[in-house]
């Protein structure tokens, strides 16, 4: 779906004079989407259609995990990952990541190179980037954005896992918390801005169907002439974008039963597009806010990283919200802390999603 942004918020593609002539803009495009969404797929087809992603050899090599290439600008990529380093993050540890905690001259500092990135993309035309971490750190690269569209790439949020737990060995429950942080960030980062969203199923099963969406809604928010895009061959996006590609299919059933209510109410706007009209974006779900907080804390207690997995582990197993309750006894039993609420009262606090 295409927001409707009002049109003072809406920054469509802009033509200067210089010396009488006029001079198109470099559409500056960002996918926005969790980590195992697809944001590699969906910027490369960008790529294909006419967006530039940075200098030649600028981007992590293919590997097992993204066997197509991860098409991030590395220039991208090394600033996000200081601006955690700078916060005392990681990208799997920001639920309560806070870039007001940047100083100023740390601020002044991370906007000075986003602003380098920038100029750099902008002598190439126009031109997207992605990474993961923009969902959380959009706001700083906001800042320095002249003429922003987002792209937001969502993907079944218990896929998600399955990839992350495959990939990192991260628990199930983490995974899906993480989903719904992410997203929701990236909604309220990007609120007011033109954007579309696209979903990674539709993008492996109809590569071509998704690009012409695509065309189309760039067409309409940018212009497809000024930003130079044209929809590449169905051979092209079919040797690239295929199902194989999804090696943990969508099982709906299966995947309402990992969810509380708000992050069912969240997976289901971002499949039919209402999520582009949430204002304010609700906050992180209670449930998904505390395992992410237990999760952080056993990382970082000593000797405590291999029982994460166990203890998250242990929830899923009984597949039943209720364990919740156990989370939180087992997790403050490993730090030392006290017992606060009941069982009862986590058990209910978790299903409302409070």
């Amino acid at each position: 779906m295409i927001s409707s942004p009002a049109s003072s918020a809406l920054r469509r593609l802009e033509t200067e004079e210089h010396g009488g002539a006029r001079e198109t803009l470099p559409a500056q495009v960002v996918v926005l989407g969790m980590h195992r969404s697809g944001t590699s797929a969906v910027t490369r087809v960008l790529n294909m259609m006419g967006l530039w992603v940075g200098p030649p050899n600028a981007f992590p090599p293919a590997d097992e995990g993204n066997p197509t290439g991860y098409w991030e600008y590395r220039e991208v990529w090394a600033l996000n990952e200081a601006v955690l380093g700078a916060l005392g993050t990681t990208w799997c540890t920001v639920d309560h990541l806070d870039l007001e905690r940047l100083g100023p001259l740390a601020r002044a500092h991370f906007e000075q190179r986003a602003r380098h990135a920038v100029d750099t993309l902008d002598r190439g035309g126009s031109w997207v980037i992605k990474d993961p971490r923009l969902c959380v750190l959009f706001p700083l690269w906001r800042a320095v954005l002249e003429r922003p569209l987002c792209v937001l790439i969502h993907r079944d949020p218990l896929a998600v896992a399955r990839s992350l737990q495959q990939r990192d060995g991260m628990p199930l429950l983490q995974g899906i918390a993480l989903w719904e942080l992410y997203n929701r960030r990236a909604l309220a980062a990007s609120h007011g801005l033109p954007r579309i969203v696209v979903s990674y199923r539709e993008l492996v099963g109809d590569p071509e169907g998704t690009a012409r969406y695509l065309h189309r809604g760039l067409a309409r928010l940018a212009g497809a002439k000024a930003a130079g895009l044209s929809l590449p061959s169905a051979s092209d996006l079919c040797a690239f974008v295929a199902p194989s590609l999804d090696r943990h299919p969508e099982n709906p059933a299966l995947t309402e039963g990992y969810l509380n209510q708000q992050q069912a109410a969240l997976r289901r706007s971002l499949g039919d597009g209402s999520a582009l009209d949430l204002d304010p974006v609700p906050p992180l779900s209670a449930g998904a806010q505390e395992i992410l907080s237990n999760a952080s804390a056993l990382s970082q207690a000593n000797g405590r990283i291999g029982e994460l997995d166990t203890l998250l582990s242990a929830v899923f197993a009984s597949h039943s919200w209720k364990l919740g309750a156990a989370l939180t006894r087992l997790a403050r039993r490993l730090l030392g802390r006290p017992t606060a609420i009941s069982a009862a009262e986590r058990r209910d606090r978790l299903m409302q999603g409070d």
